[in-house]
C-alpha cells in the first residue's frame, strides 16, 4: 500500500499503457518543470525510450532505458503510486535487449511488448 497517486502520474500511467508515449510525456512536463523532480525525469525518459523502441531505434532506446533505470532506481520499492520495483525488472529487460538488438546491428524492428505500468493501492 502506498499513498495516493498523484492525477498527473495516472494520466501518465494511461497513455503510457496504451501506447500513447507524447500524451504520456506531457502530462508530466509541468509537473517536472515545477520542480525538476527526477521521478518525473525518468519517467519522461522511459516513455521516450518506448517511443524509439517502437520506432525502431535501438540505440536510442537503449540509452534511454539505462537513464530512466538509473533515475528511478532511488524511488523502488513504490513512489506516486507505482510499482518501481517491478518496473526497474522491466526496464533491465528492455535495455538488454535494445542493447542486444544494437550490438547486432537490428533497427528493432520487431520489438518486444512493452511492460504495463502497475499503479500500487493507496492506503485508505
Amino acid at each position: 500500500m502506498g499513498a495516493p497517486t498523484p492525477p498527473e502520474v495516472a494520466e501518465f500511467v494511461h497513455h503510457v499503457n496504451a501506447g500513447e508515449y507524447e500524451a504520456s510525456t506531457l502530462a508530466l512536463i509541468a509537473a517536472w518543470q515545477r520542480n525538476a523532480c527526477p521521478f518525473y525525469k525518468g519517467l519522461i525518459q522511459l516513455a521516450g525510450a518506448f517511443q524509439h523502441w517502437e520506432g525502431g531505434n535501438a540505440f536510442w532506446a537503449e540509452d534511454l532505458f539505462a537513464s530512466a533505470y538509473n533515475l528511478l532506481a532511488p524511488y523502488a520499492p513504490t513512489h506516486a503510486g507505482l510499482d518501481v520495483a517491478k518496473l526497474l525488472t522491466d526496464i533491465a529487460e528492455c535495455n538488454r535487449i535494445a542493447r542486444e538488438a544494437r550490438k547486432a546491428g537490428a533497427p528493432g524492428s520487431e520489438p518486444s511488448p512493452m511492460p504495463r505500468l502497475q499503479l500500487v493501492p493507496a492506503l485508505g
